[in-house]
């Protein structure tokens, strides 16, 4: 990615966070959900200052990609695609009322994650009120509260615009949304863990939705009951055997998921042994795929508890640590839209001080800082070759 792409992509997110109050965590805002209403009482999206196909012409690194006229994501790594799923998008349709009105569509253009979380809830929209002929509530009442609506993760792109999982998998891969585009509930939690706060996300397509109706929606009826959590009772070590059985695979389902996110909660909890098992086994993948996708997961967990993660590479053995700091530091640079150079970038050895570490846990830090020189010149002699 040249520098002007990168210089762009930093501005509109200085941007986007500006607009954004307390980006840093989704909890307790006013999240968004399912609706990209155009209100003037909302606040705006900021959509990057560039097309998707400028975006697309000259992308690299990690992205996501959403189709509108195919109602389906990929997650990309440059021009191929790591993986893809159905989704459902927004119907186009409008809704007028004495206090405004909202068109249900799902907009175009490049943007960025701007943050994201696990088990969402839901912030009822006036329009949700409106189309169930409700009386408003004010802002900040109770009754706007939802929980189990929004699936069991979401990334978010603006006050209005949500990628998240859903309860009705039956309708994806249709335009069935008021504006936010919907996942089955695994890979719904797969792109929470792929991606990070500034990765692009390009939504192409959509020019014929003035032509093409939505397709019909189905009454949701009674909220189905919960099922029950079927690794609630498993042990760490059984789960790291399952791991390794998906990591062997040429084809593994998407069961990985759900058993590398349980991993992953426990270990910045207090479960060492999951934390080091996950950094254990960075690089061991059958697939080259699965190693780059895997390696977004552990940037996850080291961007949501670096010290855990460091002092948990320093304990495991140095040709593990070198895998998995490798990993770590690639997979957080690629999935970062502007250059190593700049101020922002999100080198993994700036989120801790090396000197509060001790003998133990400086390890981890200085095998990440290997890894970030090696980065560093692969990135300088890629630049060079290519003038």
């Amino acid at each position: 990615m040249n520098r002007l792409m990168g210089r762009q992509l930093l501005a509109a997110l200085a941007l986007a966070l500006a607009v954004l109050p307390g980006c840093a965590s989704g909890r307790g805002r006013s999240a968004p959900v399912d609706t990209a209403a155009d209100s003037a009482r909302e606040g705006p999206l900021h959509p990057l200052a560039m097309t998707p196909q400028q975006f697309l012409a000259r992308a690299r690194g990690t992205y996501v990609v959403i189709d509108l006229d195919s109602n389906r994501l990929r997650f990309m790594d440059g021009t191929r695609t790591l993986w893809d799923a159905p989704v459902g998008t927004g119907t186009g349709l409008r809704l007028q009322s004495a206090i405004g009105e909202w068109k249900f569509s799902t907009p175009r253009g490049v943007f960025q994650i701007q943050y994201k979380e696990e088990k969402p809830i839901w912030n009822l929209p006036d329009w949700y009120f409106v189309e169930k002929k409700l009386p408003i509530p004010p802002p900040d009442s109770p009754a706007r509260k939802q929980a189990d609506q929004l699936g069991v993760a979401a990334v978010y792109l603006g006050q209005e615009l949500a990628i998240h999982g859903t309860e009705r998998p039956e309708l994806l891969g249709q335009r069935v949304s008021h504006g936010c585009i919907r996942l089955e509930n695994a890979y719904a939690l797969r792109l929470f863990h792929n991606v990070q706060v500034g990765t692009p996300v390009v939504i192409v397509g959509g020019e014929r939705f003035d032509t093409v109706p939505p397709a019909p929606t189905t009454d949701p009826g009674k909220p189905k009951p919960k099922q029950p959590d079927p690794l609630a009772g498993v042990s760490t070590t059984e789960l790291l055997r399952r791991l390794d059985r998906a990591l062997a695979s040429q084809a593994p389902s998407t069961d990985w998921v759900w058993v590398t996110s349980r991993l992953i909660t426990r270990g910045l909890r207090d479960d060492a042994v999951a934390l080091r098992g996950l950094l254990e086994r960075a690089g061991t993948a059958k697939t080259e795929k699965m190693n780059q996708e895997y390696s977004t997961f552990l940037a996850d967990a080291f961007s949501r508890g670096t010290l855990r993660a460091v002092v948990s590479l320093a304990r495991i053995e140095p040709k593990a640590r070198h895998r998995a700091a490798e990993s770590i530091v690639n997979a957080m640079l690629d999935l970062y839209p502007g250059t190593v150079s700049d101020p922002l970038a999100p080198w993994p050895t700036r989120r801790v001080p090396p000197a509060g570490l001790g003998p133990t846990g400086r390890a981890g830090w200085e095998a990440l800082a290997a890894a970030e020189n090696a980065y560093r010149s692969t990135s300088v002699a890629s630049t060079s070759s290519a003038r």
